[in-house]
């Protein structure tokens, strides 16, 4: 599961997650327009919603979502705090309640994954300083769902829903027991929790949640309509109804609540007690006035939904009442279908004794009988094979059991396809299907089979049908080409053993070879091997599996392609040739334009190029054992494909940095140039370095990688290697450029970029002592070459103050210790300036000591111990900066530093010394400032 946090979400609608203190400062500074001090939104409300029913995290359980469904988050990724938001002020808690898990103890890893009750806990509701509400985080996007995850048992637990409860609990984010519940995060605006607070919405919220005293006190004394309205158009009796409260029912109905009243999307409050199961909840709505055949927008009565949901009960009321047994969605999907599919025999019994048509089809031609086989419930089959209605016209309309759908389906082949033995042996015996029934492109019920490698069904056509294993479908296949591309092997060997056509090859001239390869089920290739050794030589072996289909794809190019290493082995083992290159026929490529034109294939997705290899195929999806295989084999590693890519360029554009290495080491050229999406062209070896991924720039600069490339501010290998501090690969480029210098390179070690900055004043800016002295030893870096402000190597030092850099630097014969830069600063200029600051810093840091001790009552003077303070270590980093900035200064000044000089302003470099008086003015400046800030709030 790839996991993105909740933050990326937030920023991307310009929202951030914020500290608790954040939101209770936004909560009690926010202020109107007109002066006066109003209450802040704070951080953003949110529902996290199951999509499978649209309820909502309520704490211990899911519930419509309302008011008290909204959460907000405070904290950041890893240590959230997922607090409920208060319906009001006075319901708030001081401490806040917070999403949070019945206990926090720790879990051993290794019990993880078991389904123990030491790892599945139940979620509440908690105070937010419980220990089960501070270790949350967020992670997906809109497209997976949000998963809520906690960590406080040492283990990461997802926020699970149980199936057919709505009870929350936590599991192991692995366990396969308990998957973990995808949400989607939904906020609300102002707009929507005004609509959540409204009367009418308190009131459908209590008649939902069965508080009768509560709904009879809305109704009498705040006198709220029996009729109001939410945001989703309910009114009180939908939900009261859908709940099972039949005395709130009762109540509202007493009160005039209107019996026939629709939601947004037509459901009424019968169509709500149906589909739960309520009988005598419908019951008593009937009897006041429901209308059983009301249709919501998609066209669906009570019938139908209860009908879906096998709630017999329910459907002898409603047809009892006279229901129409035929109704049907705005598809044409029937009530009669909805029960079939969901193997309800009891529902489509009663259905089809009080009328339903059997033979009725939807939009795709596909019968209650055919969703029935999806099932593979036997008594539904039977209960619709042997109906009045299937059984009529069967002359004039066809026969019941053999009609196939507008998409090629019959019964019997979907029995097939989803392996039910027992629908397909009550087909093919008691119903006497057709077994040759089927669609004009002739795929049969054994093709179905093979493909989804069910080898018991296949027994009972061979057994009961008589099929024939060789029969082709309109595009030339058989079952056996059906079962290779399902990679089914033990459909696979089954079919041999029945007689099946190993070497059969498709009208797209694709062999059961080409595809099982790319499945690469091992079992499944080898018995095609062993059935084609039987009837060919072994050079016609060899010819078979170096066979191109009509794409130009052979067996071991479908094999690497797929990333399966065991069949591009077994191919390469049994003769494939790894250089054969691929190119499609004129025919399959009018085929492919077609079907592009046609919208069946997306020229996006896997776009055809000529000129591949098995090497190409490997390298672009980054298959690295099937790319070292080929390679092994003899391979070449250097072929151009007909865009002119070779598969080092495709190992590149993927980020596949093992397969690209693998590939240089077997010869790839070094300096093939890259361009990215955007058509910018990149060098391999500068990118590594960039990268900072040293193995494989040591690997191209072995391998003959031009050392002299520049990008286009004039940046070289070297100067990008001296600056990030990448010591071998810098050591490798001086040593390469030593062994063979290029002609008219000779200054290549002191070459500065754009700006002027060389290696050397690059490394002694950064501090990387071993690059500078590893450069100042070959004796072709200028310690005083400048970049274009006249910075020269010992100021970059200095201003950084890198005390070893300065010392190796100024043992250099000849550095300029007095050097100015257009400025007119110098180094001592530039260490008096650093100096200044971690002296700055130093007073900054014993003001907090102080302040510290003050909080504590240890007294103005701050005089206890600085041990007993908690500073997170940064005084003994201050300290060690001050005495290594004081160091250097003190060393510049022996090497002959000049005092006297002047910058441009007139400054000496005794200016830049720190001014104790001058600091402290500044600090009283700001306190003044800030002080000044605080009144005009608390005026305001």
């Amino acid at each position: 599961m790839r996991f993105t946090s909740i933050a990326s979400c937030l920023a991307y609608l310009g929202i951030a997650a914020t500290t608790a203190s954040a939101a209770k400062k936004q909560e009690e500074e926010a202020t109107s327009t007109s002066g006066g001090v109003t209450k802040a939104q704070g951080p953003p409300p949110f529902f996290l919603q199951d999509t499978t029913d649209s309820l909502c995290l309520h704490g211990e359980t899911f519930k419509r979502c309302s008011i008290d469904t909204l959460f907000f988050v405070v904290g950041s990724p890893g240590s959230y705090q997922i607090h409920k938001r208060p319906l009001s002020e006075s319901d708030a808690d001081p401490d806040g309640t917070c999403l949070s898990k019945l206990k926090c103890d720790k879990i051993d890893p290794s019990k993880a994954a078991t389904t123990s009750s030491s790892t599945v806990v139940d979620a509440k509701l908690a105070k937010c300083t419980h220990c089960g509400a501070k270790s949350w985080n967020i992670h997906g996007d809109s497209n997976t769902g949000y998963v809520l995850t906690e960590a406080s048992s040492g283990i990461q637990q997802c926020i699970v829903r149980p199936k057919g409860t709505n009870m929350v609990k936590l599991a192991p984010c692995d366990s396969t027991d308990h998957p973990y519940t995808p949400l989607q995060l939904q906020f609300a605006s102002a707009k929507d929790i005004e609509a959540m607070s409204a009367p009418g919405a308190r009131l459908i919220g209590a008649a939902a949640d069965g508080e009768k005293k509560l709904v009879q006190k809305l109704l009498k004394e705040e006198k709220i309509d029996v009729n109001a309205r939410d945001w989703d158009e309910l009114t009180p009796l939908i939900p009261a109804a859908s709940s099972g409260h039949l005395d709130i029912v009762k109540l509202l109905l007493k009160e005039g609540a209107d019996v026939n009243a629709k939601d947004k999307d037509g459901i009424t409050a019968l169509m709500e007690a149906s589909i739960q199961g309520h009988v005598k909840i419908v019951d008593y709505l009937i009897k006041e006035g429901a209308e059983v055949d009301a249709t919501a927008n998609s066209g669906v009565t009570a019938l139908w939904l209860a009908s879906g949901e096998g709630k017999v009960d329910v459907v002898k009321a409603l047809l009892k009442k006279h229901a129409d047994p035929n109704n049907a969605r705005a598809d044409n999907i029937s009530a009669l279908m909805t029960a079939a599919v969901g193997g309800h025999a009891d529902v489509t019994k009663l259905l089809l004794e009080n009328g339903a048509d059997a033979r009725f089809a939807d939009g795709d031609g596909v019968t209650a009988l055919m969703n029935a086989a999806e099932n593979g419930t036997t008594d539904v089959l039977k209960l619709l094979v042997e109906s009045k209605s299937a059984k009529q016209d069967e002359d004039a309309k066809g026969r019941y059991v053999d009609l196939v759908s507008n998409t090629g389906f019959t019964a019997l082949i979907i029995a097939c396809a989803h392996g039910h033995t027992d629908a397909i042996k009550y087909l093919l015996t008691n119903a006497k299907v057709d077994v040759n029934a089927m669609h004009e492109t002739h795929v049969t019920p054994l093709m179905y089979a093979a493909a989804s490698g069910h080898i018991e069904a296949m027994k009972l056509l061979f057994d009961i049908g008589k099929v024939d294993v060789n029969e082709m479908h309109s595009n030339g296949g058989s079952a056996l080409l059906e079962a290779s591309t399902g990679g089914a092997g033990e459909a696979i060997k089954f079919l041999l053993e029945k007689g099946a056509k190993p070497d059969l090859i498709d009208m797209d001239g694709v062999t059961p070879l080409h595809a099982v390869t790319s499945k690469g089920d091992l079992d499944g290739t080898t018995a095609l091997l062993d059935a084609l050794r039987k009837k060919m030589s072994k050079a016609e072996l060899g010819e078979h599996i170096n066979l191109p289909s009509h794409s130009g794809g052979t067996a071991v190019m479908f094999a690497a392609a797929g990333g399966h290493p065991k069949c591009t082995k077994l191919m390469i083992d049994n003769g494939a040739d790894v250089n054969a290159i691929a190119v499609a026929r004129p025919d399959y490529l009018e085929k492919l334009a077609k079907m592009i034109e046609d919208g069946t294939v997306d020229p996006n997705e896997d776009p055809h190029v000529d000129g591949v290899t098995a090497v190409h195929v490997a390298a672009e999806e980054g298959h690295l054992e099937c790319v070292q295989l080929l390679i092994d084999a003899g391979a070449d590693v250097t072929v151009l494909d007909d865009e002119d890519r070779t598969p080092l360029l495709l190992a590149l554009k993927g980020n596949y940095g093992e397969v690209a290495s693998v590939l240089v080491k077997a010869g790839a050229d070094p300096n093939t140039p890259y361009v990215d999406e955007e058509g910018g062209s990149h060098n391999i070896l500068m990118d590594s370095i960039i990268v900072e991924n040293a193995d494989f720039a040591l690997l191209l600069i072995e391998k003959g990688a031009d050392l002299y490339h520049k990008d286009d501010h004039k940046v070289t290998t070297l100067l990008q290697a001296a600056h990030r501090g990448i010591v071998n690969v810098t050591e490798a480029l001086l040593a390469k450029h030593a062994a063979a210098p290029k002609k008219g390179e000779e200054n290549w070690v002191d070459e500065g970029s754009d700006e002027g900055v060389t290696p050397l004043l690059a490394s002694a800016s950064e501090g990387h002592l071993e690059i500078l002295n590893m450069l100042l030893s070959t004796g072709k870096a200028d310690v005083n070459t400048k970049d274009k402000e006249g910075t020269n190597s010992l100021m970059a030092a200095a201003a950084r103050g890198h005390l070893e850099c300065i010392k190796a630097l100024l043992q250099t014969k000849g550095v300029e210790v007095n050097a100015q830069n257009t400025d007119g600063h110098t180094a001592l200029m530039f260490a008096y300036n650093g100096k200044n600051q971690v002296e700055t810093l130093w007073e900054r840091y014993a003001q907090f000591i102080t302040d510290a001790k003050m909080e504590k009552g240890e007294g103005e003077d701050g005089s206890a111990d600085k041990k007993d303070v908690d500073d997170g270590g940064t005084g003994p980093l201050i300290q060690e900066a001050l005495t290594n900035h004081t160091t250097l200064v003190d060393l510049l000044l022996r090497a002959g530093a000049d005092t006297t000089l002047k910058d441009k302003e007139g400054h000496v470099a005794a200016d830049f010394e720190f001014q104790p008086d001058a600091d402290a003015e500044l600090l009283e400046r700001e306190e003044k400032a800030e002080k000044k800030r605080d009144e005009s709030r608390n005026e305001l």
